[in-house]
Parts: structure tokens; C-alpha cells; sequence
């Protein structure tokens, strides 16, 4: 069965795009991307990379991301921890 991957960028201040690269296959009942079981219409937060994995029945999976965040005048970057959506990074200003 022919499986889609769907890439999303989101939760960025300034949002230049991402990218994910990996194999999609399904398993009775479950996902499998990048040797990690996914429950169709359950999300899996990864931190490494930062993003959310859900896919859907057909096998179509779509990944969630948090985009790049630019600091302007007087802000910067906290580094964000943890997993999905915590690890993405935040602009902090003065």
C-alpha cells in the first residue's frame, strides 16, 4: 500500500520551513517510521528530532515541526528541552 509523508513547520515566530527525512511503512494495526511504532491517530513526540508524528489509517503520516525563530532588537533565543513542543526553541525579549 503507497504511504505519504506530509511535513508541517509551525510554533516559530519567523517560520523559514524544515524537513524531515525517513521511511514510512505499515505494520499490522501501526506505523513504522524510523524504526518507531506509531499508533494511527495517536501522536508520538520525539525530541530528536524535535517534532510530532501522527498517522492516520491509510498510512499517511504527518509530521509536525517547529520551524525556525529569528531574535530581533532587543530578544533572543531560548533553547528549548525536552520533547515536542517543548524543545522548540522561543524568542524572548527585553
Amino acid at each position: 500500500q503507497a504511504s505519504r509523508i506530509v511535513a508541517l513547520a509551525g510554533e516559530g515566530a519567523v517560520e523559514l520551513g524544515c524537513c524531515s527525512d525517513g521511511r514510512l511503512t505499515l505494520k499490522i494495526g501501526k506505523c513504522l517510521y524510523n524504526e518507531t511504532e506509531i499508533t494511527p491517530g495517536e501522536a508520538f513526540y520525539a525530541e530528536f528530532p524535535c517534532e510530532e508524528w501522527e498517522c492516520n489509517t491509510k498510512g499517511d503520516l504527518t509530521i509536525t515541526g517547529c520551524g525556525r525563530v529569528a531574535a530581533g532588537r532587543d530578544c533572543f533565543i531560548l533553547k528549548g528541552t525536552g520533547v515536542y513542543p517543548g524543545c522548540c526553541d522561543q524568542v524572548a525579549c527585553h
